[in-house]
Parts: structure tokens; C-alpha cells; sequence
């Protein structure tokens, strides 16, 4: 919930957000409804309802594999889809949906068996052992452990030692085998299927186009990939933890992107690699053919950055996300960065910029010390072209800095929620996903609006 809000330190809202084509909520939404779409479907044949145990567990057991499926969907990154959705969004729910599945597949054998706990007890624990040993249920078991071990791998994945290509390669395959052999499970032991061999088509029709989708991922995008390729202008350290990449386009074809979207980038010789990361884009379409990226040094990949050469062919998969100024009507616009999220901020602010927007502007720029800044100078410029003010925050400050000292707290954001108009503004975060979630706590609690709040995470 948000904060009262006091109408002298807030005007009253009036303008409604006009959000980008589908916000979280929106796709969070459709996302359930479509997940209710099998159980829904089960009740067209007419079976016998049973207990309420019994249909809660087959409501869990039908929503568990449902999810399953559209993880699927929600990373295939099919262009009609993300257009309208965002990738950005869809990893996000994929990211969230993931830890709420691994809780459904853990209870799932548990929640059959708990009954027999009390009916019959001295039986429970035999019962128990063979439902995990059986035949009947043998391909729902060694899913169940499958899934297991891989949402553990997915949750500590950056604890697992693997890189990213190998861990990205190793969860496609893992959740391929996986929705097999549930699919499998669910129509040699589901009651529906039984009566009704349609349901079990549907069941085998949404896993094969789950299958379809990691096909299209990895061998037919790629040739899509392939038609757009970039090469190399410049890569050199912008700060002390941070690179300043420049590409441009290696040929004629059409490519545009909104200021705030970022892009999948592979250095590998063949697109078919997949050795791809996401990053986001610092500047706007006007610097075409060209395109820049602000990139922290973080782990593996991005501490060799050093080693791309100019000239070399990179392969861009985008542009994608909805963190951008379309569609939008603020009366204003609050920039908020952590560390290298400086890049996609810039990338607005720029386009702010170029079209010599009218509004109040705001920028909340923060780090840990001086010497990871980045575009100060230009920061320092734009200050004399628009209606704008900047604020820089330092954890480890010089001792004639002149910003904030310390975190991006409720101290340093209530200096841009109590100006007027605040509550019509819109306020963008970009940065590592903890300063995010802080950021967007306090500013829910100072009194903004949950719509007028945009961010993209650094990382999926």
C-alpha cells in the first residue's frame, strides 16, 4: 500500500498514466487467466466432482503444469509477443513465476499423500515410497527431481561456478526434458484423459509448441539475428568499473530502437553460439548507424570486454523493452540511476534532450565513488538546456563533493516528490535489481503512484 498522501506536500492527481503497449500488471494478468484456461477446460467433461482436497490438488497439479508450459512462452522472445509485452516484462514474470512453480512441484507428491496420513497412518510411509517408485508414476518422478535440482541451479546460479553460456544452455535442455516427462506424467495418471482423449491432445499439443519455442530460440532466431550484423567502432573503460562500447551497423538493412531499450549482444564467430548478453542502450536513434552501451564489469564476459577489436562482427538481437517514453503523458520525468543503470537513463535523457523537451526534468544519479561516474561533463551541459536539475549520490564521496553522501534514501528522493506536480511525473529506475527494489519501496512510500513508477533490472 502506498502512503497517505498529504495534499500540502502533493497537489491532488489528475492525469491517468498512458502506459507503454501491456505494463507487468497487465501481462501478470493474462498470464493467470491463460493458466486457468486447462482447469477451466477440465470441467467441460462433466466428471464427478469430488472432495475439496481432491479438486484443490488437481486445481495445483493442472496450474503446476500449466506453468511449466508458458515459461516457455514467456522466454521465446517471438517479435508480435514482445512488441506488445516487453522482454523485459516477460523475464521479469518468468523470473518471479519460476519460484512460485518450484514451490508447486515440491509440494505436488506430498499434497497426494497427505491424506493417507490420517486415514490409514500406519500405511502413510509405504504409500509414500511407492508413489516414488512405481512405474505408473516413474516419468512424473524423475521430473520431480529434474526440477528439483534445476530451480536450485536457476535460484544459485551464480554460485554454481558454470558461465553464462553453460548455464543457459544446460537450463534449455534441463526444462526441455522436464516438460516431457510431465507431460507424459500427466496423461498416463491424469483422471481427465481417461474419458476424454482431447484433454490429453491438449496437454501434447501445448508441450510440443513449448519444444517448438526452444527450437525457434536457438535455431530459427538466429537466422533472423544473422540478417542485422554489427561491427566494432570502440571499446575502451569509460570508468574504473565500467566499459563504453560503441557498434555500428555492418551493412543496409533497416534497424530503429526507442531510447531506454536494450539488445542481446554475441561477439562469437557463428550467431548459432547463443554466447549473448543483454545490455542497454546509452544513446538514442539520432547517433545511428551507430549504437553505444555503458557496461559494468560484473562477471566473466564483461571483464574481457577489453579484448573486442574494432572492426569485429557482433550479432545484435533486438531492440527490446518497454522502458522507454513512448506512449507516456507525465508532466514530468525523474531519472533515477544506480551504477552502470547511468546507460539506458542517458539513453532518455538524451532523447529528453534532443527534442528540447519543456518539462521538468529530474536526475538522481548514484555510485559508490567518483571515479565510476560517467558523463558528468554531459550531465553538466544538458543543465543549461532544459528544465532540468541534477543530483549526484556517492557512497564513498571526496571531501569536496557537492552531492549527497550515502544510499538513494527516502532523504534524497523526498527532495523530488515534494515538488509540485510530483505525483504526475514519471519516475524510472535503472540499476542492480537490490538498489531497485529499494528504490521503488521508498517511493511507493513517499507517496508516488505504482503506475507512475518504470524500471528495468541490470540482469535477468
Amino acid at each position: 500500500m502506498t502512503a497517505p498522501i498529504s495534499s500540502e506536500r502533493n497537489p491532488v492527481r489528475i492525469n491517468a498514466a498512458v502506459r507503454s503497449p501491456m505494463s507487468f500488471r497487465m501481462l501478470a494478468w493474462l498470464y493467470f487467466a491463460l493458466l486457468l484456461v486447462p482447469w477451466a477446460l477440465s470441467y467441460i467433461e462433466g466428471l464427478e466432482v469430488r472432495g475439496w482436497y481432491e479438486e484443490l490438488v488437481t486445481l495445483l497439479s493442472i496450474l503446476g503444469l500449466s506453468m511449466m508450459i508458458f515459461q516457455f512462452f514467456l522466454t521465446a522472445r517471438v517479435d508480435a509477443v514482445a512488441s506488445q509485452a516487453g522482454v523485459d516484462n516477460t523475464m521479469r514474470l518468468h523470473t518471479r513465476m519460476g519460484e512460485y512453480l518450484g514451490y508447486l512441484v515440491l509440494l505436488h507428491p506430498f499434497l497426494i499423500v497427505a491424506p493417507r496420513f490420517f486415514i490409514a497412518p500406519s500405511f502413510a510411509l509405504s504409500d509414500t515410497w511407492e508413489l516414488f517408485t512405481q512405474p505408473e508414476t516413474s516419468t512424473g518422478m524423475y521430473a520431480w527431481c529434474l526440477m528439483l535440482v534445476w530451480v536450485l541451479m536457476a535460484v544459485f546460479k551464480d554460485k554454481t561456478g558454470l558461465s553464462y553460456e553453460s548455464w543457459r544452455y544446460t537450463h534449455s535442455a534441463g526444462f526441455v526434458a522436464i516438460i516431457i516427462l510431465a507431460t507424459h506424467h500427466a496423461i498416463t495418471i491424469g483422471r481427465h484423459g481417461r474419458y476424454n482423449a482431447w484433454y490429453d491432445v491438449l496437454w501434447i499439443v501445448l508441450c510440443a509448441i513449448a519444444v517448438a519455442l526452444v527450437v525457434y530460440v536457438y535455431f530459427v532466431r538466429p537466422r533472423l539475428v544473422a540478417r542485422q550484423p554489427f561491427r566494432v567502432l570502440e571499446c575502451s573503460k569509460g570508468s574504473d568499473a565500467d566499459w563504453y562500447l560503441t557498434i555500428t551497423k555492418d551493412g543496409e538493412f533497416p534497424f530503429d530502437f526507442d531510447a531506454g531499450q536494450f539488445t542481446w549482444i554475441s561477439s562469437s564467430k557463428s550467431v548459432f553460439a547463443r554466447n549473448e548478453h543483454p545490455f542497454s542502450i546509452a544513446t538514442t536513434r539520432r547517433a545511428l548507424p551507430n549504437i553505444s552501451y555503458v557496461i559494468r564489469e560484473l562477471g566473466d564476459y564483461t571483464r574481457q570486454l577489453g579484448k573486442l577489436q574494432p572492426g569485429q562482427r557482433v550479432w545484435v538481437d533486438g531492440p527490446h523493452g518497454v522502458f522507454t517514453l513512448n506512449a507516456r503523458n507525465a508532466t514530468g520525468v525523474v531519472l533515477i540511476a544506480g551504477g552502470a543503470g547511468i546507460g539506458p537513463i542517458m539513453g532518455i535523457l538524451r532523447e529528453l534532450a534532443d527534442r528540447k523537451d519543456k518539462r521538468p526534468v529530474r536526475l538522481v544519479y548514484g555510485n559508490r565513488d567518483i571515479g565510476q561516474m560517467l558523463f558528468l561533463n554531459e550531465i553538466a551541459a544538458i543543465e543549461a538546456d532544459l528544465n532540468f536539475d541534477a543530483l549526484l549520490v556517492l557512497e564513498r564521496p571526496p571531501e569536496e563533493f557537492a552531492g549527497a553522501r550515502g544510499y538513494i534514501d527516502a532523504a534524497v528522493l523526498s527532495r523530488f516528490t515534494e515538488e509540485p506536480d510530483a505525483l504526475n511525473r514519471d519516475y524510472y529506475i535503472c540499476g542492480p535489481p537490490i538498489m531497485v527494489k529499494a528504490v521503488e519501496q521508498t517511493l511507493l512510500t513517499l507517496g508516488v503512484p505504482q503506475e507512475r513508477i518504470l524500471y528495468e533490472q541490470l540482469g535477468f
